[in-house]
């Protein structure tokens, strides 16, 4: 038999989100089932501890074998969950025993919620989508923007190769926060998953910054000799944050490496290099040490993107190797270089959630097309929060 697996929330099939929609789709129900243990009110999406006298509703799927690794990983991925540190790990996955509704009983995994649960917000009757579904309750909440004060943004950061215990960010990133009316903060990678909920609790905005190359792991791919492997640590954080902050609807720009996760996380895929893809009239994406090499980028009529910069065509920096091939699901091109490669991608579905493939945060000091990108991060931010 396949893995069984013990869902209870947003892993429910029919009730996945589009970056993890694709995966769900490729389980079998084995049918409705419940597990010991108590579920909590976490927001966005219920928490399981196991253990105790409550049942806990759910349905237990089968996780086809022969998918291999890639759909594990994304799974984890979404629920935060870094099998080389459980402790401290938003959900971790663990053996539990469903109980179906013929009586049988089952051994399966199920994501349990990784840190102390407030007993108040337990959910009784352990239904979530029974307590999900009826009108929303008022939560805690951080108190609304005041007219004074900056909306807060959370830049992800790397490092420098020689130096990989240190936290390193371009302060263009910042610059650019700041010029467009944000209050910008550095976010350190190297930290618990399970912390992930309360960075998001301070921030009404995120940037994703550019880096290095994200594992191909996550599409089903070997390595490209030519890549430039990100650290491990640095992908797991920005796969699990991008994850709650879809979850809680943040405003969240992508740049680069960031717009990249943007697909992956959605199920998408990577070109690894850029100069093995056949392609009329190619242009070079790289900057082989021109750091000032730019070409023209079209901005795709009727996004989001083209709303914010107000044009058609910009000329933009240019220094990737790797670019978007399969496009995540719920996600649409907004920008194309003159080779077809695409130069950007969002949903509009969601307050924001845009991702550019070139480097704004170099040219908003001259260039207002540039600067609007941060611009409209910052307004949908402070928008969001005054809700």
């Amino acid at each position: 038999m396949n893995p069984l697996l013990f869902v209870y929330g947003t892993l429910t099939p029919g009730r996945a989100p589009d970056c993890v929609a694709d995966l769900v789709a490729r389980f079998r129900p084995v049918g409705p089932a419940t597990v010991r243990g108590t579920l909590f009110d976490l927001g966005s999406y219920p928490g399981l501890t196991l253990g105790g006298d409550g049942a806990v509703r759910g349905t237990l799927v089968e996780v086809p074998a022969g998918e291999g690794d890639a759909l594990w990983r994304r799974l984890d991925a979404y629920e935060g969950f870094d099998p080389c540190f459980p402790a401290g790990s938003l959900f971790r996955r663990a053996g539990a025993v469903a109980t179906l509704a013929d009586g049988r009983t089952l051994p399966c995994q199920t994501y349990v919620y990784g840190q102390a649960a407030d007993p108040s917000r337990a959910i009784p009757g352990g239904d979530w989508f029974a307590r999900h579904d009826q009108p929303k309750q008022d939560m805690p909440h951080r108190p609304t923007l005041g007219p004074t004060r900056r909306p807060l943004i959370g830049i992800t950061t790397g490092y420098v190769d020689e130096k990989p215990t240190w936290y390193e960010s371009p302060s263009d990133y910042a610059r650019s926060v700041e010029r467009a009316g944000g209050l910008p903060v550095l976010l350190p990678f190297r930290t618990d998953l399970s912390l992930v909920p309360d960075l998001l609790d301070a921030l009404d905005g995120v940037v994703f910054s550019g880096g290095n190359d994200l594992d191909p792991a996550l599409f089903d791919q070997p390595w490209h000799p030519n890549a430039v492997r990100i650290d491990p640590a640095r992908q797991a954080f920005e796969l699990a944050l991008i994850a709650e902050a879809e979850r809680r609807r943040t405003p969240s720009l992508g740049v680069c490496l960031g717009s990249q996760l943007m697909n992956v996380h959605r199920g998408g895929s990577l070109h690894q290099f850029l100069p093995d893809l056949p392609r009329q009239a190619a242009v070079e994406h790289r900057h082989l040490g021109d750091r000032t090499y730019r070409h023209e980028v079209r901005i795709e009529p009727g996004t989001v993107l083209a709303a914010a910069v107000g044009r058609d065509r910009v000329s933009a920096n240019s220094r990737h190797k790797q670019a978007i091939d399969r496009l995540g699901r719920g996600l649409r091109v907004n920008a194309v270089a003159p080779d077809g490669v695409v130069e950007g991608v969002e949903d509009p579905s969601l307050p924001l959630f845009l991702g550019v493939q070139w480097h704004p945060e170099n040219l908003t000091a001259d260039g207002p097309e540039h600067l609007a990108v941060f611009e409209r991060l910052v307004r949908v931010a402070a928008t969001e929060r005054a809700i």
